[in-house]
């Protein structure tokens, strides 16, 4: 094997274990403690639909699935109805909160057709300080925090949320 090829080889198996990486790294789910466990959901107002501003403080003192996601994201789209579904089950006892980090019209427009039962808040570069309030190293959405009545990160759940998975969470939650 002469120089060339043993450069394009090492090139190649450089990339290979460098995407292998970013793969692996995006499927996991950390749990809280290598996260914000125990950290406190950081105060914020942010537009909801309407353009009406609304306060975290709204929600205090109730346990809250708080959701950072996009419009153009395909498993923060495919997530929506199970949120849609944890919200109508447990409405009473939580509260499952929408933070979109796009743009309002897109998301007004994608909101149109989905019949959210519960707030969805828009921002831009306010909406991703949340993100990096709630998971210092987050490299795509979606991600979902679980956070206890007293404001409390309980667990972090980086990626498309899953039925069984949001029982999990939910068991330690309530």
């Amino acid at each position: 094997m002469n120089r060339t090829q043993l450069a394009l080889v090492l090139v190649l198996a450089l990339a290979a274990a460098s995407v292998g990486f970013v793969a692996y790294r995006a499927t996991q789910a950390p749990p809280a403690s290598e996260t914000t466990a125990g950290a406190f959901l950081p105060r914020f107002a942010l537009q909801d639909l309407e353009g009406t501003e609304r306060a975290s403080a709204e929600w205090e003192g109730r346990p809250r699935i708080v959701n950072f996601w996009a419009t153009w994201c395909p498993p923060c789209r495919r997530e929506i109805p199970l949120l849609i579904e944890l919200q109508a089950q447990y409405g009473d006892v939580l509260q499952v909160i929408g933070i979109a980090i796009d743009d309002m019209t897109e998301v007004r427009n994608y909101a149109a057709d989905t019949g959210f039962n519960y707030p969805v808040l828009v921002g831009q570069q306010n909406a991703v300080a949340l993100g990096n309030a709630v998971l210092t190293d987050w490299i795509g959405l979606p991600f979902t925090a679980f956070v206890d009545a007293s404001g409390r990160i309980i667990r972090v759940h980086v990626g498309e949320l899953h039925r069984e998975q949001a029982q999990e969470f939910l068991g330690e939650l309530l």
